[in-house]
C-alpha cells in the first residue's frame, strides 16, 4: 500500500522544501509515497473527508485557523490522524501533549530529524512480517514469511516466494532494511530467510526447495553462525 503525507503550510517556500526532503527519504523505500499539499488549515479540513492521509506535515502558526486549532478540531472529533508539528517557537510545545503529537520539528527542518521521525512511523506502523514493495504494477503488501531470497538483477530486486517472483524496483540492500533478523546477506546480491535453508556449504547455500544460491566466502562465518542460533536458539 502507497504512504499518503499531507504537508500544511501557508508559506509556500516551506511546502516545497517539504517536497524535497520528502522526496529525498522516499527514493529507496520499497514502496510509493502521495504527497497533499494544503495552503491553509481550512484547505485541508475540506478535503480531508475525501482524501484521507496518512501522517500530517503540519505548521503551527497560520493566519486565521492555525495548526494547533486544527490539531484539536481532529481530536475533538475522535480522529487520532498521526500529527508532525512543524513550528519556529519551541514554546508551542508543551501545548502538543494536550493533542497527543507524533513529534515537533523546529524551523528550518533538519533532514536527519525529519527522516529519523518518518522511519519510526513507519517501523511502527507496518505490520512485523509484512513489507510493501513498489513494483511496475503498483505497490503491495507482501507477508516477509512467504520469501524464500532476494535477488539483485540490475537496480531491481527478484523476490523470489513459495509460489512466485515478484519484481520489486527498489535496490537490495533498501528491501533489506524492511525485512525481519532472519533475513540475511549470504552475497552482495542475494539475501536469503533463513527458514528456509536446508544446509549451508562452503560456497553456496542448500534450500529446502534443492535450490542453491551463492554463499560469499566472506559472509560464511556469519551466515553459518546466523543459520545454527537460528535452530537452536
Amino acid at each position: 500500500m502507497p504512504l499518503t503525507i499531507a504537508i500544511c503550510d501557508d508559506n509556500e517556500d516551506q511546502i516545497k522544501e517539504l517536497l524535497r526532503l520528502l522526496g529525498e527519504w522516499s527514493a529507496d523505500k520499497p514502496f510509493a509515497l502521495n504527497i497533499d499539499e494544503y495552503i491553509s488549515a481550512e484547505s485541508f479540513l475540506f478535503s480531508y473527508p475525501d482524501k484521507p492521509c496518512d501522517l500530517i506535515l503540519l505548521d503551527i502558526e497560520m493566519k486565521r485557523l492555525n495548526g494547533m486549532e486544527l490539531a484539536k478540531k481532529l481530536r475533538s472529533d475522535g480522529n487520532m490522524l498521526p500529527i508532525v508539528f512543524i513550528t519556529g517557537y519551541s514554546e508551542y510545545m508543551s501545548d502538543g501533549y494536550e493533542v497527543e503529537a507524533l513529534h515537533y520539528l523546529l524551523k528550518p527542518v533538519d533532514k536527519s530529524k525529519l527522516f529519523a521521525v518518518l522511519d519510526r512511523y513507519i517501523k511502527r506502523h507496518t505490520p512485523e512480517n509484512d513489507i510493501m514493495l513498489n513494483c511496475d504494477d503498483g505497490s503491495m503488501h507482501v507477508s516477509s514469511d512467504m520469501i524464500i531470497f532476494c535477488e539483485a538483477v540490475g537496480k531491481k530486486t527478484h523476490m523470489h516466494m513459495r509460489d512466485k517472483v515478484i519484481v520489486c524496483n527498489s535496490g537490495i540492500s533498501a528491501v533489506k532494511n524492511m525485512l525481519p533478523e532472519e533475513f540475511v546477506f549470504c552475497h552482495r546480491s542475494y539475501i536469503v530467510n533463513m527458514r528456509y535453508v536446508r544446509s549451508i556449504g562452503k560456497t553456496d547455500i542448500m534450500l529446502d526447495s534443492g535450490e542453491k544460491i551463492p554463499l560469499s566466502r566472506r559472509l560464511y562465518k556469519e551466515v553459518n553462525e546466523r543459520f545454527i542460533g537460528f535452530y537452536t536458539g
